[in-house]
């Protein structure tokens, strides 16, 4: 009886442990776009306006990333501009490699090591020295909160990176600090076409902002060519069907976690200087290398290394390196556009329809849940406001801005009075829930 009491509880054990592998490996076939967009417990994190709790009015845009409006202005107003990709405005960039940082009361012990780990990536790769402070009025906080986001390059007053539980893994933590030492999105380079379509009849005309790429003049590549591999490109989990690569060889790995891209280490070193200010001789490197100032797999400081075609392992010396030519082979013919059902974008649409949402919080719904509140196919003809603070923009005069006039007439159609009659809530309640519906 004993020993089929202990075989029994053997079995149980392993059943557990076979259910936690398989839940594991499901997680880790995330996104890193899906880590952020399941981040957020409530899903108007994700709305355009935000009013921060000091007054001022900010944009959250492409899942994770806070930009004031001026900012926002900037990215996207044409004419002859400091280009940058990342920022190269020097007072977006953090002052003598130099970055200041704090982690906040508000980070779980177990999670300090992950951040850790995180920063330990920027500082094996580039110059960049990460300093603890918590006086410095320039320097990140590392926050525990409702989402996962940050702001863009250097501030001059202490910024937050905020870390929800879904995003503490060391890959989204890179992907964060990106964006504060200046780091865009890939996928948002203006020369984005010319790599990834962008299914936009696969996305909800109210996110359609998500995807608008930012204009040439105000993005510099620094000579470093688009990337499938970076850390800073996005997959197409948290929008089924979103983006198509046109080398099909990276769909299903565009939006990878596991850290920097060769690429990824160039642009880091070559953006901040790091050769020049760490005393290298300045030359040329062979096969798009770049000169890395310090020692690295027992090689000495100042040496050219190459990409290695490994996310795991980016760096290989460049005179180990084939000299011969690489010939491209034939781009294969891009499959047609593939048409993704009604669907819904967020894992707890079933609970956030129970709460009432799909009346309370209907614009919201239509883009997040659309298939739980049964809208598919509905509100086509609609035309009403899509955005939370469409009435305090439009009144702002957004509505007329040169830069949010096409966000303005997309999502705040009724604010900005371009309905062709009279905007009647109850009638778009009845087209969208029917009559007597709850929830």
């Amino acid at each position: 009886m004993a020993i089929r009491r202990a075989l029994f509880q053997v079995i149980i054990l392993s059943s557990a442990l076979m259910c936690v592998l398989y839940q594991k490996h499901q997680v880790q076939g995330k996104s890193l776009d899906k880590y952020i967009l399941d981040a957020a417990p409530r899903a108007d994190m994700f709305n355009f306006f935000h009013v921060m709790p000091e007054g001022e009015v900010m944009v959250m845009t492409e899942l994770d990333l806070l930009l004031t409006l001026n900012q926002y202005k900037q990215m996207y107003t044409t004419g002859k501009r400091t280009k940058r990709k990342a920022l190269r405005d020097k007072t977006a960039l953090w002052e003598n490699c130099v970055v200041f940082y704090e982690i906040t009361d508000t980070i779980r012990q177990a999670d300090v090591r992950i951040i850790g780990e995180a920063i330990g990536e920027w500082e094996k790769y580039t110059c960049l020295r990460f300093i603890k402070s918590a006086t410095s009025p320039r320097r990140i906080q590392f926050k525990d909160g409702m989402a996962c986001y940050s702001r863009l390059g250097m501030q001059a007053t202490p910024q937050p990176i905020i870390l929800g539980s879904a995003c503490m893994i060391p890959g989204v933590v890179v992907h964060e600090i990106g964006h504060a030492i200046g780091w865009i999105h890939e996928h948002m380079r203006p020369d984005r076409d010319e790599h990834i379509r962008v299914n936009f009849e696969n996305i909800q005309n109210s996110s359609w902002h998500q995807f608008r790429k930012y204009n040439e003049s105000s993005i510099n590549t620094f000579g470093v060519p688009y990337d499938y591999l970076s850390i800073m490109h996005y997959g197409s989990d948290s929008y089924p069907g979103s983006m198509t690569t046109l080398d099909p060889e990276y769909q299903h790995r565009i939006g990878q976690r596991h850290g920097f891209s060769f690429k990824d280490i160039k642009l880091a070193n070559v953006m901040y200087s790091c050769a020049v200010f760490m005393g290298c001789v300045q030359r040329e490197c062979p096969r798009d290398g770049f000169l890395f100032y310090r020692e690295f797999k027992g090689r000495p400081r100042c040496q050219c290394w190459c990409d290695s075609s490994d996310v795991h392992d980016p760096l290989i010396p460049c005179d180990t390196v084939d000299g011969s030519p690489v010939t491209p082979s034939p781009r294969p013919a891009l499959p047609p556009e593939k048409l993704i059902p009604c669907q819904d974008i967020r894992e707890d649409c079933r609970s956030m329809k129970a709460a009432g949402q799909c009346m309370t919080h209907l614009e919201m719904m239509m883009d997040k849940c659309a298939a739980t509140c049964e809208f598919c196919g509905k509100g086509k003809g609609v035309c009403m406001d899509y955005q939370v603070g469409c009435a305090t923009m439009a009144a702002g005069g957004l509505c007329e801005d040169i830069v949010f006039k096409w966000f303005m007439q997309l999502n705040c159609r009724a604010s900005c009075g371009l309905c062709p009659g009279a905007v009647d809530q109850c009638s778009i309640h009845q087209e969208l829930l029917g009559t007597g519906r709850q929830g």
